[in-house]
């Protein structure tokens, strides 16, 4: 490792101990995040696959078609 990744490297680790403990997990996202975009230009590919597994609809268009409509009338007691 060169001279300079070393500084960088302590000066890193100096910052890191000055976070108050709290913090600490939010850091580990950032630093995550980081080197998934950062060293491999984008987002993992199983990271955009868990989003298109968990939202299997977005993207796709909608219509609505009676917005104003009320809905489940017959279902209120007090207007029966």
């Amino acid at each position: 490792m060169s001279n300079q990744a070393e500084i960088y490297q302590q000066e890193l680790l100096r910052e890191i101990k000055a976070i108050p403990p709290e913090y600490v997990p939010n850091l580990l996202k950032i630093i995550r995040l980081f080197r998934e975009t950062a060293l491999f230009g984008r987002v993992s590919r199983n990271k955009t696959e868990e989003i298109k597994d968990k939202y299997p609809l977005r993207g796709l268009p909608f219509t609505y078609v009676d917005p104003t409509e009320p809905i489940a009338v017959d279902d209120w007691e007090v207007l029966q």
